[in-house]
């Protein structure tokens, strides 16, 4: 009796007092003569008692698998939801059924201040603004109410409930948007945390005060004070995430990639020596898109590959792997990008699967894989010339992020020879863009903007478009879109007749691209260098000339393989064109019956849009 008595639940227990409690008040007005009567109802009860309590415990089975049946059992269960939610989403129960869950443990104990936390919790997975904040603020309440804190600190444990329930409030606006809310809640955390002299909440808000203020130009001396005074305060954690903010804002900044990689090393150290391996993840994932940021896809693909191999330093219970993160979906998608960049789409697709099955569509950080997806669908699309397949791409894409959907949107304009409504997009995005300080968009936006101009057959109007992007591009040590831009230099050159010129530009800017550009470019790079020996031949002796038609001949060869892994129709169709005409100049009638057959075929599968750029020459 007493094991079964212990095993009982608040609620339960409830019960059986009120019926011990009825069941006297009934006993001391009944009459002797009742009794037996009395008894036989009595005993039907409880049976029927018995039946619901074993129909209740039958049903919270069904419903989820550890059951609280008592007090500890009810928390064990909080505190593994908390940890599933935190390391591995998918082994957590559904939104819809650990609310219910909690719902059922707050309807006989509404006080219970940590369901209500892991409530916020659940409403944070699915998006709930309104929901979440509720949570948020009954959590504190019952904190307060229950005197949780109060009891071991006095005065001091009910201030500490508010000033972070304030800075909790201020998180919580600031993760859906709402800065003015956040900064008002922020400021409010401050002050309390001022009065009672609380370094470690101050430190909290000032870290948050950087992240509502991050787009101003002194934002910097904030985080670096921040840094100072965590690590004054021993708080490592916070110490790290400051740098690598730091970090962070000085990529963006153009900063060189050695400073900041010494940077990172030394938060590594702090990672290694306080065990923090959320944070290792955090900087792992950080160096890959720095090197993309870069240009650097190998040094990118070597620092993804280098998180997935790595195995976590915390042992989780109930057996969940710490490979759920945020860290962990954004170096997979940074390596189905790289691997569709290089034409492996069905190492691609392998990826984004896996990803779907780590991160369900209902998860925190599925709109990452959701992102990279569709983009990498807008790729394969443009490639192939389906543009009307890429435009029912750009909704998807914009729901998730509005400047990369306005951007994508006038790729497609353009390439329908929509050329006004193109340019008026681009010149709108780029203020944006300016405004706000994205200086890897702008410089895509002016390349956008001086192909439109070279394609509308304005040159001349196209190079200080291009000089401007060049500009930016070397002083934020952007490798990649340094060489793209010198590229589209140099054919504006070939356009304006001075190919020798355009030739030594490109042998400056051949290099990365071949070392660390995507398949797509590298075709392009080959296709324009063919096409710069072609126009430099036209001076040359007869016996050089041939030399020279024969080595482009190679690079078109080149070209077209790297088009054809990456299925660029349009491309081959352009390169097998300038190859037969190659071949005629050099008398060669078998080679160029072969690709006019091969350009015919793809003339008649492709219609073209607009003027071919191959007319230019």
């Amino acid at each position: 009796m007493i094991l079964a008595y212990s095993k009982l639940s608040f609620s339960q227990v409830f019960k059986l007092y009120t019926a011990l409690q009825q069941y006297f008040q009934n006993g001391e007005k009944k009459t002797v003569e009742d009794a037996d009567m009395e008894l036989t109802s009595t005993e039907e009860s409880e049976r029927k008692m018995e039946k619901e309590e074993l129909d209740v415990s039958i049903r919270e089975e069904e419903v989820s698998c550890s059951g609280p049946l008592s007090q500890k059992q009810a928390e064990f269960f909080l505190s593994q939801q908390a940890s599933l939610l935190k390391n591995d989403e998918t082994k957590a129960l559904t939104p819809a059924s650990l609310q219910k869950e909690l719902n059922n443990l707050l309807k006989f104990n509404p006080d219970f201040a940590e369901a209500h936390y892991l409530s916020y919790l659940n409403n944070l997975r699915v998006q709930d603004v309104f929901s979440s904040t509720h949570s948020l603020l009954h959590y504190f309440d019952r904190l307060i109410l229950t005197g949780a804190e109060s009891k071991s600190n006095g005065e001091e444990g009910y201030g500490r409930s508010l000033r972070y329930a304030a800075l909790n409030l201020a998180a919580l606006h600031c993760r859906f948007g709402h800065y003015q809310q956040a900064e008002l809640a922020l400021q409010e955390a401050i002050r309390i945390a001022q009065e009672s002299n609380d370094h470690v909440c101050l430190q909290h808000c000032l870290s948050w005060l950087y992240v509502l203020g991050q787009k101003r130009s002194d934002s910097y001396v904030l985080l670096e004070h921040s840094v100072k005074k965590a690590v004054h305060f021993g708080l490592p954690y916070l110490a790290s995430l400051g740098i690598q903010s730091l970090v962070q804002q000085r990529a963006f900044a153009g900063k060189t990639a050695n400073k900041l990689m010494d940077a990172l090393k030394d938060s590594d150290l702090l990672h290694w020596k306080h065990s923090l391996s959320e944070l290792i993840d955090i900087s792992i994932a950080q160096k890959t898109a720095i090197w993309r940021l870069y240009g650097r896809s190998t040094m990118a693909l070597q620092q993804a590959q280098m998180l997935l191999s790595m195995n976590s330093l915390e042992s989780v219970n109930a057996g969940v792997q710490q490979n759920n993160t945020e860290s962990f979906a954004v170096a997979l998608c940074h390596l189905a990008e790289l691997h569709a960049e290089q034409g492996c789409f069905a190492a691609a697709s392998e990826v984004l699967k896996h990803l779907r099955e780590r991160f369900p569509p209902n998860s925190q950080h599925a709109q990452l894989w959701m992102l990279c997806d569709q983009k990498i669908q807008f790729d394969r699309a443009m490639n192939d010339g389906k543009y009307h397949l890429a435009d029912s791409l750009v909704t998807g894409i914009t729901a998730l992020n509005s400047i990369e959907g306005v951007y994508r949107k006038a790729i497609v304009l353009q390439a329908q020879n929509q050329m006004s409504e193109a340019h008026k997009l681009l010149q709108k995005l780029l203020i944006h863009c300016q405004k706000i300080r994205n200086t890897e968009m702008v410089i895509s936006v002016l390349l956008s903007v001086a192909e439109l101009y070279r394609r509308s057959s304005c040159p001349t109007i196209a190079l200080p478009v291009l000089l401007q992007a060049l500009a930016l591009s070397k002083e934020y040590r952007l490798q990649y879109l340094a060489s793209e831009t010198v590229l589209n230099l140099a054919f504006a050159q070939l356009i304006l007749g001075i190919p020798e010129q355009a030739l030594s530009l490109l042998h400056m800017a051949i290099e990365p691209i071949l070392a660390d550009g995507a398949v797509l470019d590298k075709g392009r790079a080959m296709f324009l260098v063919a096409k710069c020996q072609v126009a430099s031949a036209a001076s040359y002796e007869p016996l050089k000339k041939a030399e020279a038609l024969e080595a482009a001949i190679e690079n078109l060869n080149e070209a077209k393989n790297y088009f054809a892994k990456v299925d660029c129709k349009e491309q081959i169709r352009d390169v097998v064109y300038f190859q037969a005409r190659l071949y005629h100049t050099l008398g060669k009638t078998q080679e160029r019956n072969r690709c006019a057959m091969l350009f015919r075929q793809l003339h008649q599968e492709l219609p073209s849009h607009g003027v071919p750029l191959i007319n230019h020459l």
